[in-house]
Parts: structure tokens; sequence; C-alpha cells
């Protein structure tokens, strides 16, 4: 099972693509990137990135391969992403398959507007991106990494790291998994 990577066409913030293809290739996950359009999309840093997929291919062919979606963030995805009609009906599609959803700075606002984040938990870039997810009835945490019911969520670029190795144990585990000494399943 892979990762689809949904990243803009442009000014998509590097690192919160970089890290966690890294630490995606040392933990053996593997990873496609989807976009509007294919070919070379540049990050605001300057680093480059090849994606092979648009979101409609995606959508026609169909998300059995991919146990998540992983949203870059950056200047590009406020543009290019927010309102992506493509884009949004993939996140209805993983979350009604019970499939990880992830975005981390401000890409998750893309995901309250699919309205898989209303009256949930979330976290997102501190701005006027709080009030974006507001808007959408999310309830907002100041923590850097938020996960539940298979929905990950990250303030930006700092907490890419551990935003990644969220994705990696949702592949290999579910996270979300307390065992308690219990036998009632309640911890005391």
């Amino acid at each position: 099972m892979k990762v689809l990577i949904a990243i803009p066409p442009e000014k998509f913030r590097d690192e919160e693509l970089l890290i966690p293809v890294k630490k995606f290739q040392e933990a053996g996950v593997t990873y496609e990137l989807a976009s509007t359009h294919t070919g070379v999309v540049m990050g605001v840093l300057g680093k480059k990135a090849k994606v092979n997929r648009t979101f409609e291919d995606v959508l026609l062919s169909g998300v059995s391969d991919y146990y998540a979606l992983m949203i870059v963030g950056g200047p590009g995805t406020q543009v290019h992403l927010w309102n992506n009609r493509h884009l949004i009906e993939l996140i209805q599609i993983f979350n009604a398959k019970e499939k990880v959803v992830a975005g981390i700075d401000n890409a998750p606002i893309v995901i309250a507007k699919a309205g898989i984040l209303k009256k949930k938990i979330a976290t997102v870039a501190p701005g006027q991106t709080v009030r974006e997810m507001m808007k959408e009835d999310a309830i907002i945490q100041n923590k850097p990494v938020v996960y539940k019911d298979k929905i990950v969520t990250a303030s930006g670029f700092e907490a890419a790291e551990e935003f990644a190795a969220v994705l990696i144990k949702y592949e290999k585990s579910d996270p979300e998994f307390v065992p308690t000494s219990s036998k009632a399943g309640f911890a005391f």
C-alpha cells in the first residue's frame, strides 16, 4: 500500500514534501505524487518534484492502491488546492473508505472544505488559516500534530517529521489504539 501525496502545481513548502518522503523511504513506505497537472513542480525554496499523476487520473483509476492521502502545504496550496473539486472528492473517497487523510501547514483547510472535519479536532498553521478552519466547524487545537479517526493534521514544516512518523504508523498499525491492562478495556 502506498501514500498518495497531493502537491500544488507550484509553490509547495519544500520541507513538507522532502522530510516525509525521506521518512517514507527510510521506513520502506512507497508513495506517488499527484497534482492538478503532471510534470515538474517547484517549491518556494527552489526544490523540484516530478508529478506523474493528476487528481482526476487517480479518481478514474481508483484509490485501492493507497492507504493514505497526504496533502502538502505552502502558498500554492491555498491558490490551487483549497477549492480543487477533484482533490476534495479524493478526500471524501479516502475518508469514506476509512483510509488515512492527512494535511500539513495550510493543507488541512482542503480537508475541512471536504466536510470531514466538522466537530472534529485538528490543527493548522497559525494565522488566517485558523479562521478558515473554524468556518468549516473544525475544533482547533494548538498542537504540532493532531490525529484522530484516521485524519492527521500538522501545523507546519516544523512538525513534518512527527507528521510523517504518524502516517508511517498507520501503515504498520493503528496509532490511535492504546492497549490497556484492564479486562474491561478501561484504564483505571
